[in-house]
């Protein structure tokens, strides 16, 4: 479970390096579309980038050691696999990690924002930035 600020921002590095990861394989594995797929690998990295920045400026030793009253599961947040199949299945496939990383986002903000203030804010921009990810996803089928 996801109970410290720490925890949390932990995970979300690790969702957005998955993603990440993804996405230069579909940038690989479809080189029509190679651009956009970079490009929101790139992004995914500047999310990690903007969270942690977020993180480390509002972070004390008090904070530290504080604990969420909500617990995140993180087993709720798992990116699935690309399959390699065909486009548009491996498009349908972004489209549900990314659905997947807004939610947890959504959840990060709502528990984070009990010990640093700044992050649900920051959680916040993610959504909005990940909302057109999602706009560019289905323009490329």
């Amino acid at each position: 479970m996801l109970r410290t600020t720490s925890q949390i921002i932990s995970h979300h590095a690790r969702l957005e390096e998955e993603s990440a990861e993804g996405y230069r394989a579909l940038a690989q594995r479809y080189p029509d579309h190679r651009d956009a797929f970079n490009r929101l690998a790139e992004e995914n990295h500047r999310h990690m980038a903007r969270v942690e920045r977020a993180y480390r400026f509002g972070v004390t030793d008090a904070y530290e050691v504080g604990i969420t009253s909500t617990q995140l599961d993180p087993g709720e947040y798992q990116l699935e696999e690309y399959t390699g199949g065909a486009l548009a299945e491996d498009l349908a496939t972004a489209l549900r990690n990314e659905e997947t990383m807004m939610r947890f986002c959504l959840d990060a903000a709502k528990t984070s924002g009990e010990l640093l203030p700044d992050l649900p804010d920051t959680f916040d921009y993610l959504m909005k930035r990940k909302r057109r990810r999602v706009e560019l996803l289905g323009s490329l089928t």
